[in-house]
Order: structure tokens, then C-alpha cells, then sequence
């Protein structure tokens, strides 16, 4: 993750002087810190490699984000992302199917309940799951 909240391209110098103040000719200066909010990873989200997420970004469960792609806005859940700055390229899976896993939350499953969906979990077959969840979890 990178930040640039201190560093204000507004000002006459992006150069954040408030945190040298050990120094003299810096006393004085304003601090530029501007707080870009929690910076917020859902579950099942898969970062490539030296993607970078900027603060204050949410990235929704099951997404998938390029490598190296500049993630400067929020990513819906099971978008895929890619590129500078980081665009949707398409989502995962159809609307439907996205809502029905955001409502089994599978990520919450204990071990037992994992182990017994694998074959499902590690197939496409998002309604089979739905339906193993309805059949075994929900009805808890």
C-alpha cells in the first residue's frame, strides 16, 4: 500500500517539511497530513504482485486486482481490476451469481464445512454451493 496524503500538490512545494521540524529553516511549517480513511481488503481478494492500493481504498470480497495496477478508487466485489490507474476490466461472475456468494460467505465456514464442500468450492459451480449451503449450513 502507498500514500500520498501528506505530500499536497496544492501547496507551492509537495515537500512535507512538517515532519523534519529537528530542522530550522522548516520550523513553523503546516502539516499536510490529510487522513484518506481505513484502507479495507475483503475476503477471497487476490493482489498481484506489485499492485498498488492507495489508502483510504476498499476492495470488495472475491475481487481480483492486476499486477502492478494502481488501485486509487474503490473495487466492487468480484470485479477484476488491472492497470494505472486500475480500471474495471470485467466482473467475475453475473450479478446473480455474485449475490449468492456474498450471501453464503463461505470465507466464514469452519474446516468441517470447508472440507465437506471442497469438490463444489474448487469448481465453478456457484449454484451447487448455494445449494450445499442451503441444504447444510443455513439450515442450521
Amino acid at each position: 500500500m502507498a500514500g500520498n496524503q501528506g505530500h499536497r500538490n496544492e501547496w507551492v512545494s509537495t515537500f512535507p517539511f512538517y515532519w523534519m521540524s529537528e530542522v530550522p529553516a522548516f520550523e513553523g511549517a503546516r502539516n499536510g497530513f490529510r487522513p484518506a480513511g481505513d484502507t479495507v481488503i475483503g475476503h477471497d481478494v487476490w493482489i498481484g504482485s506489485e499492485a498498488i492500493v492507495m489508502p483510504g481504498v476498499q476492495i470488495g470480497d472475491g475481487a481480483v486486482t492486476g499486477t502492478r495496477a494502481v488501485v486509487t478508487r474503490d473495487v466492487e466485489p468480484y470485479a477484476i481490476v488491472g492497470g494505472n490507474p486500475a480500471g474495471t476490466i470485467r466482473k467475475r461472475f453475473d450479478e446473480a451469481r455474485i449475490g449468492l456468494l456474498l450471501e453464503l460467505r463461505w470465507w466464514e465456514w469452519s474446516d468441517d464445512q470447508l472440507h465437506a464442500a471442497m469438490p463444489i468450492l474448487t469448481s465453478g459451480d456457484i449454484e451447487a454451493l448455494h445449494a450445499h449451503w442451503t441444504a447444510t449450513i443455513r439450515a442450521r
